[in-house]
């Protein structure tokens, strides 16, 4: 009977994922009210023009500001609302746009700039695109916060042989020290401050769930490259 350890995972699951939310939370609100202060500014403008080609030009500018803020608060609701999980077959571009979409605010917070480089056709992967998308925000968090005075984050998808996929996610950041490397993945071990230890140990489980395996490489003061391979058809 594995009732108990489904119930354990499932735990750990949602505790990582409400620690992600919560970090997430001030970048989100950031770049909300950026949006919100041009709605502001172009709404009393509107208000006191009557220019009908400037009102025209008002109105595009407050419906892009508002799709903006929109498409935010929905990658941030499908991150935090708990789904039920089943594996269908989805693009692996758009589940990495998505997360990068999630992760915009907190990048430009710490002044890091995103930089994807995808494979032109389209890779699709069995998987549970939710669960997918909690491991890669966790990568994506833990390179920008290792970079405090800003860098660049890149993202490299490649197909390799046996119909699998490889993702990279390389930072420019300080690095983590060798004696360090093998307490990585162990529950409740973190080097952060306002961190659990749950991120690469629950982002484990659910790649291995995925029949897909993790690799980090890490030197001090080159960066971190955390490497995932997964099935793809």
């Amino acid at each position: 009977d594995i009732t108990d350890r489904v119930k354990n995972d499932d735990a750990l699951r949602n505790l990582d994922r409400l620690s992600i939310i919560g970090q997430l939370a001030a970048g989100v609100a950031h770049e909300i009210r950026n949006p919100l202060t041009s709605l502001k500014g172009f709404s009393k403008l509107l208000k006191d023009t009557r220019n009908q080609e400037k009102q025209s030009d008002y109105l595009s500018i407050i419906m892009n500001e508002l799709d903006r803020i929109d498409m935010i608060v929905n990658e941030f609701m499908s991150l935090a609302k708990p789904q039920a999980i089943q594996f269908d077959q989805e693009n692996l571009n758009s589940i990495l746009e998505s997360t990068v979409n999630i992760l915009h605010p907190q990048a430009l917070l710490h002044n890091v700039q995103i930089i994807s480089h995808y494979q032109k056709d389209n890779i699709d992967l069995l998987c549970n695109p939710n669960q997918l998308k909690q491991v890669f925000v966790n990568f994506l968090k833990n390179a920008i916060e290792s970079m405090p005075f800003g860098g660049n984050v890149n993202i490299h998808v490649q197909r390799i042989e046996g119909k699998r996929v490889q993702i990279s996610f390389s930072d420019e950041g300080m690095g983590i020290d060798g004696e360090l490397m093998r307490y990585l993945g162990t529950p409740f071990y973190t080097t952060k401050d306002k961190g659990i230890g749950l991120g690469l140990t629950v982002s484990n489980k659910i790649i291995q769930e995925h029949n897909g395996t993790m690799k980090i490489d890490s030197q001090p003061g080159k960066g971190t490259t955390v490497k995932v391979e997964l099935e793809c058809f």
